[in-house]
């Protein structure tokens, strides 16, 4: 009797501690209301009655013009009018082959997954309400095929998915694409697991909070706010997908961490006022410029995350708090310590 009891209290114990080390972001979303929309659009290439064809232009250009201009427009390369010129320009894509194949391989891979993302997409903006009640959602989701034109495009009420760009790297119609055009590092990044954090990223970046104009350290900051707030929203995602990284180059960046930080202090990197410290160290590319070519990308926004994380980690502090416009980025002595995060705070180990 006295070993079961011991036994029970072990494992309540263990219980417990394992409630407490939860994941706190990890919110129960059962009674956040929002109102989103899904629409499926991304088998249009394949519809060939003309009315239909019609009405499906006419319903998505009455729910978001923007859309519509986007998909037809920027992504087909089709004029909405007249008529009779929207209709050519999709019958050319009707009579591709490639085309068909394309429409195939997404109704393959998403018309049983579809359903589940729906409820997860549905769960991250839940999550996200939760934290930001202020802040504009999305009305609608459309699922597309843009033709590999582009992942993710925010318009003012709605989120338009390129199915195609997140159908695996193997896949044959990705392997395909001209290496001229989509690099290797392009298509390997066309990974499904990708998609619900890209939704999040570009909602947040587009409708959470503006680009800075201070100096690299300012936007690095940013992005650092931005890929926290997607990791509070997707509390179940591993950290290597919120940054859009392998496990390999995610264990990279961490080994990095503090020589990379060096290298930005040294170089005296976190205050220059130009473009190509940002093109070279926030945007996406094979590797991060100027770094060894075993580097990922955007180690700029990684170590902007690694500072937002340390210093919510470190602080109670609400995400609608850490995303109100800080003072200017500075590590000099005497900054106070509200600015989020300040360099005087952040100290990744050698």
């Amino acid at each position: 009797m006295r070993l079961l009891l011991k036994s029970l209290f072990f494992i309540v114990a263990l219980f417990l501690i394992t409630a407490c080390q939860g994941n706190k972001y990890d919110i129960n979303t059962e009674d956040i209301s929002i109102n989103l929309s899904y629409h499926h659009t991304d088998s249009i290439l394949c519809i060939k009655n003309q009315s239909t064809l019609l009405n499906h232009k006419s319903e998505m250009n009455t729910i978001d013009p923007d859309v519509a201009g986007y998909l037809f427009g920027y992504c087909y390369g089709i004029r909405l009018q007249p008529d009779t010129s929207f209709l050519a320009g999709m019958g050319r894509y009707q009579n591709n082959p490639y085309a068909l194949r394309l429409e195939q391989r997404i109704q393959d891979k998403f018309q049983k997954r579809l359903p589940l993302l729906r409820n997860d997409v549905t769960k991250g903006f839940k999550r996200f309400r939760f934290h930001f009640k202020k802040t504009k959602l999305p009305e609608h989701i459309f699922w597309v095929n843009t033709g590999f034109a582009s992942s993710v495009f925010c318009s003012k009420k709605s989120i338009v998915v390129g199915l195609d760009r997140y159908l695996g790297a193997n896949t044959d119609v990705i392997k395909e694409l001209p290496g001229n055009q989509f690099y290797s590092w392009i298509k390997e990044g066309m990974e499904p697991q990708y998609m619900q954090r890209d939704m999040l990223l570009g909602w947040a970046n587009t409708h959470l909070v503006e680009e800075t104009k201070e100096n690299f350290a300012s936007e690095m900051v940013r992005w650092g706010k931005l890929l926290f707030v997607v990791y509070a929203c997707l509390p179940d995602e591993q950290e290597a997908t919120i940054l859009r990284y392998t496990q390999k180059d995610y264990a990279w960046a961490l080994a990095s961490e503090w020589a990379i930080w060096k290298y930005l202090v040294d170089e005296q990197l976190l205050y220059n006022t130009g473009e190509d410290a940002k093109q070279s160290l926030l945007h996406e590319g094979p590797f991060t410029r100027g770094l060894p070519q075993e580097s990922p990308d955007r180690m700029g926004q990684f170590l902007g995350y690694r500072m937002v994380k340390q210093y919510m980690d470190d602080n109670d502090v609400t995400l609608d708090t850490m995303m109100r416009p800080p003072r200017p980025f500075s590590c000099r002595s005497g900054t106070p310590k509200k600015t989020i995060p300040c360099a005087s705070t952040y100290g990744p180990k050698p």
